[in-house]
């Protein structure tokens, strides 16, 4: 019998821990599982300094949930991109911009809750149609971000 390692240990006791949490969670608010693991993957998180960097992280994860062969593969890649979106949702963006981002990054986590429930159900084809949603609403926010050259030279 191989013994696990001591990080091996560590990990099979948070998610142990996180679990449990779930669970009693469930319990007491009958709040659906599929919830509860989007709130654990971004119940403490930091804001992020780089917020250039974390996007591109976003972006990766992206990739690999869409690129995901089965259901726990998409999960972890979309647990991990809830959790760096979480982490931008905390960051201080400039006064003028603040609420459409957040709108956007929402609408974000809203999209990749969704998604969650269908892999919950099963669903792996319909979880990443939904995801593809994701991009749309990148897209969109992008655009809102960075202004044409037209907007700047006429201002608006």
């Amino acid at each position: 019998m191989k013994l696990l390692s001591l990080s091996g240990v560590k990990k099979f006791s948070l998610l142990f821990s996180v679990l449990s949490l779930c669970c009693l969670n469930q319990a007491l608010h009958a709040q659906p599982l599929e919830e509860q693991v989007s709130a654990a993957a971004t119940a403490t998180v930091e804001a992020t300094t780089d917020v250039e960097a974390t996007m591109k992280a976003m972006a990766l994860y992206y990739k690999k949930a869409l690129a995901a062969g089965d259901i726990p593969q998409m999960q972890n890649e979309i647990n991990a991109l809830q959790h760096e979106v979480a982490r931008v949702q905390q960051y201080q963006f400039p006064a003028e911009k603040q609420p459409l981002f957040q709108q956007g990054l929402s609408e974000v986590q809203q999209q990749l809750t969704l998604v969650q429930q269908m892999l919950t159900a099963g669903d792996l084809p319909a979880a990443k149609q939904q995801l593809a949603k994701v991009d749309s609403l990148k897209k969109q926010y992008h655009k809102e971000r960075s202004p044409g050259f037209w907007q700047l030279l006429f201002g608006g």
